[in-house]
């Protein structure tokens, strides 16, 4: 009888160490699935902008940051694995083109006969610091409207046919602007500078730098929104912020004086180069330009940024930026 607390300890024992590792399969390998523990899903886009007829491509990734081999079944139709939700600027989800057909890969397993290569979905291992990515092209299956701002969030499924309340969320969201192409745009603003009677913003660069070389101060400082364009000068722009109300228009005052002096040369020659529209309302002009100070000449490239006005003031244009590059 003495020996049964010690058979009764010893199955206490086994009983614990059986629960305390996970199962493993015929190669001694743990089948137990780590990825909510050990895995991160990531989306990223090649670019921050896209046109009409574009190819947008999504990349999806998972990859492995624990130390166990982690074991996904992607399926072959990327639609039941790799699942994403658009949402515009407005915080609308926005449908796919075509809405899929999920049926349920149970059943349709169950009541189909397939040979041993004929299951759609596959098993992929991923050990420490490995990732598996899959492409989808997200042109092929939404409807984008130009001139919005768009956000992608995705959800993965390690293996959809047998567990579809499984998932993980990516840890980061994607966002594209979705536009015409230039041409298009380009002409649509000249368009609307017609019909509302406005000018260009080639023209208000002419007509702001002409004013310069003539030293009409007045009509030079009408086209700039001194709120925005005085940031763009280091030795005014952390004053002006850090100004209350009251002070700011003094700043104003004397960053205006600062111009009239012409710090950087008299302006001898400008020349518009082109001209671009990243949206309806707003453009950027790039101006070659040629200074002399003293007798040295030093050539500039400008890179203007203007606004369209609203309300009463449709189709006036202000300058908000300046960026200066220097050339050789």
């Amino acid at each position: 009888m003495r020996f049964v607390p010690f058979y009764i300890i010893l199955g206490i024992l086994v009983s614990h160490s059986l629960f305390s590792f996970p199962d493993r399969d015929a190669r001694g390998e743990r089948v137990e699935n780590f990825i909510a523990l050990q895995s991160k899903i990531s989306v990223s886009l090649t670019k921050r902008s896209y046109e009409a007829g574009e190819r947008i491509p999504l990349t999806f990734s998972i990859t492995n940051t624990g130390k166990e081999v982690v074991r996904i079944f992607p399926s072959f139709d990327f639609r039941y694995s790799f699942q994403i939700i658009v949402k515009d600027e407005n915080d609308r989800i926005l449908p796919p083109i075509e809405d899929p057909d999920f049926p349920d890969p149970i059943l349709k397993r169950r009541t189909t006969i397939v040979n041993l290569v004929g299951d759609e979905n596959k098993e992929v291992s991923l050990h420490r610091n490995e990732s598996f990515s899959k492409t989808i092209y997200l042109d092929e299956h939404y409807q984008f409207l130009p001139d919005q701002k768009f956000y992608i969030t995705g959800y993965f499924y390690p293996n959809y046919t047998e567990d579809k309340s499984a998932f993980l969320r990516s840890q980061n969201t994607v966002g594209f602007l979705f536009q015409n192409p230039k041409l298009q745009r380009k002409e649509s603003v000249n368009r609307q500078m017609t019909e509302s009677g406005g000018l260009s913003p080639e023209e208000v660069i002419f007509l702001f730098l002409g004013a310069e070389m003539k030293k009409r101060w007045e009509y030079h400082f009408k086209w700039i929104d001194f709120s925005e364009y005085i940031l763009a000068y280091d030795r005014y722009s952390s004053a002006y912020a850090e100004a209350n109300v009251g002070e700011r228009e003094t700043i104003i005052e004397d960053f205006k004086e600062y111009l009239t002096e012409s710090p950087s040369g008299a302006l001898k020659y400008f020349k518009v180069m082109s001209v671009d529209y990243p949206s309806k309302r707003d453009a950027r002009v790039q101006v070659y330009v040629e200074r002399m100070m003293g007798r040295f000449k030093t050539r500039y490239e400008y890179i203007y940024t203007l606004r369209q006005e609203e309300g009463s003031r449709v189709g006036f244009w202000q300058i908000k930026n300046l960026l200066v590059k220097v050339k050789k």
